[in-house]
């Protein structure tokens, strides 16, 4: 009985599962090999181990993974279509690409699911079978009975990427993702230390594992959009936390760079002194500064990023947002009808955040640039979370760090709560929806909806008596 149930799930004998129509091939050859599938990724292949005589529940599965391109030979084609929509499919070569280049499938080992109270011989058997089959699922990475490639593209085919390198992050698993690691990236060290940390629990993804393939390296971390009902119909925003966004070792260098020179120039004409304009050069000290005050990150100690609105309406160009006003406009938009509940929210969650910071021991220990707080909400949910961890570092000599003091070469302050007392303060004194004029002139996505109901109607309409009037003409001429 158990053999016939483990055959009803995987649909063995039915015409839609059929060896010549499905994603496995049950019939192999006589050494008990199993024909590759058609639509199995190109660069995994599938044995199943064990004697054909024996029953079908004793058979194993193992992978075998056939090397493939390193992630840098999809970065021209990742670039060539940088100046297209944010929101357009990418093609399937691509997608292809992105896939070949990560460690898939995932070698970290699945959560058992929680085994449900016995009720009969006939459940137990049942949920034995398929306690089986969902362990080949989680081990094949096709969790919907899909193949791998076919799961991920449909996945990536609705990834929106806000900030950072276009590519460098992609799905794992359908609750995780992969991150590409730079060179001497230190990002798997500090989640380690932080999930360590009993003052940070919940407020940055949980943290996985640590992967190498072809020379590259990957985390695996938490898909926190996963934690909402709908991920595809979210806002999310990317703030950048911190007075100072680049490391003191990436400026220890005094030597002075026509190049900067130039990049300042172009920015602000007026921002050389009358010095810098003889020489024609500057560091990349003073140019990283110049860049700093050219956002909110120098006066309030963070700077957005990224948003992409509960419509879907994806903007990343915010150089301009740099005053507190600038910045409650922009929040004013994002959170539209939904401020005063997403507001309340962010409030409680960010104070509870900047305790947790307060009171950590990575945070006290180590110097944190470069990170985000993520935040998310739906119609029903407010998410916020740290972010983005690969600038942190250890503090040298035992030091300790408050994140409040402003920062000079060799203090190691990276002014992270300034930044977080800063967004607190402007949510507090951010309107409640409705007590601002601009309230009233805001088009939500449900007035969308409506005028173009009404629109269509009244073309039907139009339409209709366009005929009647066509019909009364004829009339007349009879």
């Amino acid at each position: 009985m158990l053999e016939a149930i483990y055959a009803k799930i995987m649909g063995i004998g039915s015409s839609r599962h059929d060896k010549r129509q499905g994603c496995w091939s049950w019939g192999g050859s006589s050494n008990g090999e199993m024909k590759r599938p058609n639509k199995l990724p190109s660069k995994l292949r599938l044995k199943i181990s064990g004697n054909q005589r024996r029953r079908r529940e004793d058979t194993f599965v193992v992978w075998e993974e056939i090397p493939t391109p390193s992630v840098c030979d999809h970065r021209e084609t990742m670039n060539s279509d940088a100046s297209s929509s944010p929101q357009s499919a990418p093609t399937q070569e691509r997608l292809m690409q992105i896939i070949s280049c990560f460690p898939y499938p995932t070698t970290r080992p699945a959560s058992p699911p929680p085994k449900p109270s016995p009720e009969s011989c006939e459940h137990r058997a049942f949920c034995d079978a398929f306690g089986k089959l969902v362990q080949v699922s989680v081990e094949t990475m096709a969790i919907t009975a899909l193949p791998m490639d076919v799961w991920l593209k449909e996945r990536l085919k609705k990834w929106v990427q806000l900030s950072g390198h276009e590519g460098s992050i992609v799905p794992a698993t359908p609750h995780t993702l992969y991150k590409k690691q730079c060179v001497n990236c230190g990002e798997g060290r500090a989640y380690k230390n932080i999930s360590k940390d009993p003052a940070l629990d919940g407020f940055t993804p949980k943290y996985y594992n640590e992967l190498e393939k072809n020379e590259e390296h990957f985390i695996e971390i938490e898909d926190l959009l996963q934690q909402f009902a709908d991920p595809t119909k979210t806002a999310i925003m990317d703030i950048k936390i911190g007075t100072r966004t680049f490391l003191e070792s990436e400026v220890s260098n005094t030597k002075k760079r026509a190049d900067l020179y130039e990049k300042m120039v172009t920015i602000d004409n007026d921002e050389p002194t009358e010095e810098e304009r003889k020489c024609g050069a500057i560091t990349k000290l003073r140019y990283m500064q110049f860049r700093e005050r050219e956002s909110s990150t120098a006066q309030l100690g963070f700077r957005i990023e990224a948003a992409k609105r509960l419509e879907g309406a994806l903007e990343k160009n915010f150089k301009k947002v740099r005053t507190v006003e600038d910045v409650t406009t922009t929040f004013m938009d994002f959170f539209g009808m939904q401020r005063s509940r997403v507001r309340k929210q962010l409030i409680e969650r960010l104070k509870s955040m900047r305790k947790a910071i307060e009171n950590s021991t990575f945070f006290n220990t180590h110097e944190v640039v470069g990170s985000s707080i993520l935040i998310v909400f739906d119609t029903e949910k407010v998410g916020c979370w740290m972010i983005d961890f690969a600038k942190s570092s250890p503090v040298p000599n035992g030091r300790t760090l408050n994140h409040r003091t402003n920062w000079v070469p060799g203090n190691n302050e990276d002014g992270y709560l300034i930044g977080i007392d800063n967004l607190v303060k402007i949510l507090e004194e951010l309107p409640e929806y409705g007590e601002h004029p601009d309230d009233q002139l805001m088009v939500t996505e449900e007035v969308v909806a409506r005028m173009k109901n009404f629109a269509k109607s009244r073309g039907a309409a139009k339409q209709q008596d366009d005929i009647l009037d066509e019909r009364n003409a004829q009339r007349s001429i009879a």
